[in-house]
């Protein structure tokens, strides 16, 4: 198989960290880290081709079409690297962030890597909490002070996740911050927004800026609602199926 990164621009990694977000569970790190890069501002400056991810062709309209690529941008404070899609086995997923990381490193990048995912559990609050784990105690620590409540086991998957682990082959710090995420919602195949927002503020403050995360709350209340009036709706209907079954045994 075979993994390329092809440079669009010339760009600075200097005393910039990488953030990293793809699609998963609840879009949590995807959605998280594409926030802050529309938020940022940033410039496309490398691409990412690998026989790993899906062979389709995306029609974008007018006729234009692309493969899936994974993306990396430059955002000012921050180097961001996303896709609409991850390699969907192990290989893949590992070689993508063992090119991305190479390449980096070989331009003289040593900032810290921080990845975006989510941790999904069966309920969920209004409050959302941010879970760390890292590769050194140091940088656990960074996101603790900023809110994270560290880890104490579980197995996280995906580049998100295994990044983190490609990172400290590298010589690299790096965390990722897992939301707290609602099943249902990753069950509906919706995005967590409220997890999303409570990943958003902690970056923000890493990064030392301001984001206005207020509009998520009203994404996040209308998913839920919806969500909510489905759940109803199937116990409904699985209480009337038991009753007539329970008629027609009697």
């Amino acid at each position: 198989m075979t993994t390329r990164v092809k440079v669009l621009r010339e760009f600075s990694a200097n005393g910039k960290p990488l953030l990293v977000g793809l699609p998963g569970m609840g879009k949590v790190g995807y959605f998280s880290v594409n926030y802050l890069l529309k938020t940022l501002g940033g410039e496309l400056v490398a691409e990412i081709y690998s026989t790993y991810f899906p062979p389709h062709l995306m029609v974008k309209g007018k006729g234009l079409s692309d493969l899936f690529v994974g993306r990396l941008y430059d955002a000012g404070k921050a180097l961001i690297f996303t896709a609409d899609t991850q390699p969907q086995n192990p290989e893949g997923q590992n070689e993508v962030c063992d090119s991305l990381l190479s390449f980096l490193t070989r331009g003289g990048f040593k900032g810290h890597v921080v990845a975006a995912a989510a941790f999904v559990v069966p309920e969920a609050g209004t409050e959302r909490k941010v879970f760390v784990a890292g590769n050194d105690n140091k940088i656990v620590e960074v996101f603790r002070k900023l809110g994270g409540t560290p880890l104490d086991d579980g197995v996280i998957v995906g580049i998100n996740g295994a990044i983190v682990g490609w990172a400290k082959y590298y010589g690299l710090d790096a965390a990722v911050l897992l939301g707290e995420t609602w099943s249902a919602i990753v069950e509906f195949d919706e995005a967590d927004y409220r997890a999303a927002k409570a990943v958003i503020d902690i970056l923000s403050k890493y990064l030392g800026v301001e984001t206005d995360t207020s509009p998520l709350l009203s994404s996040a209340e209308v998913i839920e609602s919806n969500i909510s009036a489905a759940l109803a709706h199937i116990s409904r209907m699985a209480s009337r199926k038991e009753r007539e079954e329970r008629r027609e045994v009697l």
